[in-house]
């Protein structure tokens, strides 16, 4: 079957000349940003988690732990901070206040960063156990 009969002919002119452009390169730009964005997002997660991972494992005092958990159906966030460390143990100051959102979280760091009154010692055990619920953690 021939199709160059159904095929325009300056169409046809265009393709035996070679004179149909290519799709330049800069419309793909926006994709490529696109990719670029994911891939710092990406690297970005990665090393948040490195970071937390370390930190796990060798804990300072004064480490401040960003908590999420569920609390009547909704997750709610707070603060711990590394008041005391022993071989076997290590004792929070928690956080007066709670967020139910990164922002409020932000907010309640900025706000109520010294608020805290009371406190709640953990094995290292089960400080491994919470590691869930830490969503990063700060080293000053």
């Amino acid at each position: 079957m021939n199709y160059e009969s159904e095929i325009n002919p300056q169409t046809l002119q265009s393709l035996s000349a070679g004179t149909i452009r290519k799709t330049p390169i800069g419309y793909f730009a926006g994709l490529m940003l696109m990719g670029l964005l994911v891939a710092a997002i990406a690297i970005a997660g990665i090393s948040g988690a490195k970071k937390k991972e370390k930190y796990l494992k060798d804990p300072k005092v004064g480490d401040v732990y960003e908590l999420s958990y569920a609390k009547d159906g909704k997750t709610m966030r707070t603060l711990y901070r590394i008041a005391n460390l022993t071989a076997d143990s290590v004792t929070f100051d928690v956080n007066d206040y709670e967020a139910d959102s990164r922002k409020a979280l932000r907010k309640l760091r900025e706000q109520h960063s010294n608020s805290y009154s009371e406190k709640q010692k953990v094995s290292r055990a089960e400080l491994e156990d919470m590691k869930s619920q830490i969503t990063s953690i700060e080293r000053l």
